[in-house]
């Protein structure tokens, strides 16, 4: 022991010695050598987690904003806040295609009522499979029209004209132009299905992130409900 610590004395005084013999300009220069590593690991962190942003923002169809993003980057241990990615987003472009646009309602003139409101606009059933919405809507081919339809099993009207009832299925049409429909062009049917088929199964339900399902997938959403 009293050998090992003499050693470590020794060790020292040499250490000490080799720093008394450096000039200024030779600390200065060990000194910027020492800072511009530190500096390059830190430019090299930025890049990969750039990298890591791009790729999980090209990942999910570039529709998601800076939220969802965030929580999917955190799902997967990214660490990075709300801050630093709103950052490198703005700074390379990585901009959702989804504009949300707000269109107030307006009471329309008919007074006539063609269903009991059944509904009273209680979005928060308390089981599964209990309320049900439907819509119609239409995409566009280069052999002409598909029409998109989801029915009703009891219809439910608040008042004449007004959309909130079938608010649900507005926002889901919605999405699904925005997000797939608008983006692209499509030859006839079959790819019309095909595309519909990948993006409600296989994205929208089972990968994408729902604001209002707590940010969880539909799918995890229905299993957690299961499993309560």
């Amino acid at each position: 022991e009293r050998k090992l610590k003499q050693k470590e004395k020794g060790d020292h005084k040499a250490e000490m010695r080799s720093y008394s013999q450096i000039t200024p300009g030779q600390w200065r220069s060990h000194e910027w050598s020492r800072q511009e590593t530190k500096r390059n690991q830190r430019r090299q962190r930025e890049a990969d987690l750039v990298q890591t942003v791009r790729s999980v923002f090209e990942e999910f169809k570039s529709i998601y904003g800076c939220t969802k993003l965030l929580r999917e980057l955190n799902d997967r241990s990214v660490d990075i806040n709300e801050y630093k990615l709103r950052r490198i987003m703005r700074e390379n472009g990585l901009y959702s295609v989804v504009v949300k646009k707000f269109k107030p309602y307006k009471p329309g003139k008919s007074d006539g009522m063609y269903a009991q409101n059944l509904l009273q606009r209680n979005f928060t059933p308390v089981g599964l499979n209990q309320y049900w919405c439907g819509d119609i809507t239409y995409i566009r081919t280069n052999l002409g029209w598909v029409y998109l339809a989801e029915l009703k099993i009891e219809a439910s009207m608040s008042a004449p004209g007004c959309p909130y009832d079938n608010a649900a299925m507005e926002s889901f049409f919605a999405s699904l132009k925005k997000e797939l429909i608008y983006r692209r062009t499509y030859a006839d049917m079959d790819e019309v299905k095909e595309d519909l088929f990948k993006y409600i199964e296989l994205f929208y339900n089972r990968k994408r992130l729902h604001c209002s399902l707590g940010y969880l997938t539909p799918v995890a959403y229905r299993l957690q409900k299961l499993c309560a």
